[in-house]
């Protein structure tokens, strides 16, 4: 549980107090709605990281074999950025819409949809450029999405759930990682069906959601805050009562950046390094998911009871990051597809036990309940800058003297993680 100050006041609350409300006092039962954003959870989240992780590396290779890693960084690269700019501004104009569909869902249904465009434009286009044009639109369309998904959590969860939230929500980020390398390494020779199959689950998963808060998708507030040049700026950061949001906004892009580093050159790695196919790479990195994917399932659903049992959320932020970078250093120090293994395993578990109360935290210290959607989606950027960071420093590590400098870049990438620790103990407002 945290010690965090209760949604419409700036006073402390006792770190047992498990009575806080959620935002809307009309909010669906906890029994309803924690299962339908799970579930559409998993299809945002299968829609928007099978790309990253392996289906775009699977793509990219069979366009541009020979210039397969600058031009993966590239498109990666460009819709990370694209991302980034629109995912404020989405949450922001979430925070002002007064329509009559709600003021959520048509940002969470309407960008699941623009997702699968986009990514039927990749799969379809036979060119880098196609795949660069389609993904940007995807990325577009889930910043969207998100920016209509993730306020919900502080707006209709109460406090005292939302570390176990958030450790469904990781337990479905895992088994959607599972998924989608499955489905790359299925669908190698169908790049539409194995951009698109992933897509088509996230729109299904916004629309159940979208159905059970039809009644209840609604401002908080009945004024709609004037949004100008001035509010467009000013989208892009929280100016008050941001210093916790702010530190614990930096942890999340160094454990990111060391993550998705690992994740999205994971297929490379295992072709440079350990002389496979490509084919044979997205087989041998599904067989290592299906792998860890059960032990990362059961460090989930353990962390997030634990860590709303014990009211804490620091520890298991520590405890993750450190078993991120000490997974990240045996990474370094192999070159053969069983210590990638080992490697992978240590890095699930702290990933998993890092993520189970990374959504929980972020929500407890939104600095402005009004601008919950705002806040949130800057949040997101933290989760999505990685891939901007991850690409850039892939580039400039990984050709070092003219070849596949892995141990630099797994090293690289743990001390991020060590980091990541340390930003934590800057966020006052948690135990």
């Amino acid at each position: 549980m945290t010690e965090s100050t209760p949604p419409s006041g700036p006073g402390p609350v006792a770190p047992h107090d498990v009575t806080e409300p959620a935002l809307h006092d009309d909010a669906p039962p906890p029994r309803l709605l924690i299962p339908l954003l799970v579930v559409a959870a998993f299809g945002l989240y299968l829609a928007s990281l099978a790309p990253p992780i392996i289906t775009l590396a699977i793509r990219i290779a069979g366009l541009d074999p020979t210039g397969k890693t600058v031009a993966l960084s590239t498109v990666v690269l460009i819709g990370a950025v694209v991302s980034i700019v629109s995912l404020p501004v989405c949450g922001a104009l979430s925070d002002r819409t007064r329509s009559r569909f709600g003021r959520r869902r048509p940002w969470l249904v309407g960008g699941a949809v623009a997702g699968l465009l986009g990514l039927g434009i990749a799969g379809a286009v036979p060119s880098v450029i196609g795949v660069v044009i389609g993904f940007a639109i995807a990325s577009l369309g889930y910043a969207a999405a998100f920016a209509g998904f993730l306020p919900l959590i502080p707006e209709f969860v109460p406090d005292h759930l939302r570390a176990r939230l958030s450790g469904l929500i990781g337990f479905v980020v895992a088994i959607a990682v599972l998924v989608g390398v499955y489905l790359g390494s299925l669908f190698v020779a169908y790049p539409l069906l194995m951009l698109t199959l992933p897509a088509v689950v996230g729109v299904l998963g916004a629309v159940a959601l979208a159905a059970v808060l039809r009644r209840v998708d609604r401002p908080i507030g009945a004024v709609r805050p004037a949004f100008g040049v001035r509010e467009f700026l000013a989208s892009y950061w929280l100016r008050t009562g941001g210093r916790d949001f702010a530190w614990n906004w930096v942890s999340r892009l160094l454990v990111g950046v060391a993550y998705v580093g690992v994740q999205t050159f994971a297929v490379f790695f295992l072709t440079d390094t350990a002389g496979m196919t490509t084919e044979a790479a997205a087989g041998e990195y599904a067989r290592i998911i299906a792998i860890s994917t059960p032990l990362s399932i059961a460090c989930f659903l353990l962390s997030g009871f634990l860590s709303d049992r014990l009211g804490r959320r620091r520890a298991f932020v520590v405890v993750g990051a450190g078993l991120i970078a000490a997974g990240l250093v045996v990474a370094a120090m192999t070159q053969s597809l069983s210590g990638f293994l080992i490697a992978w395993l240590v890095l699930t578990v702290g990933q998993s036990i890092y993520l189970t109360v990374d959504i929980a935290i972020a929500a407890a210290v939104v600095p402005d309940d009004a601008q919950a959607g705002k806040a949130m989606s800057v949040y997101q950027v933290a989760t999505v800058l990685p891939n901007i960071v991850a690409p850039v420093a892939a580039v400039a590590v990984l050709t070092i003297s003219g070849g596949a400098n892995y141990p630099a870049f797994f090293a690289v990438l743990a001390a991020g993680a060590v980091l990541a620790a340390v930003a934590v103990q800057f966020v006052r407002r948690i135990r």
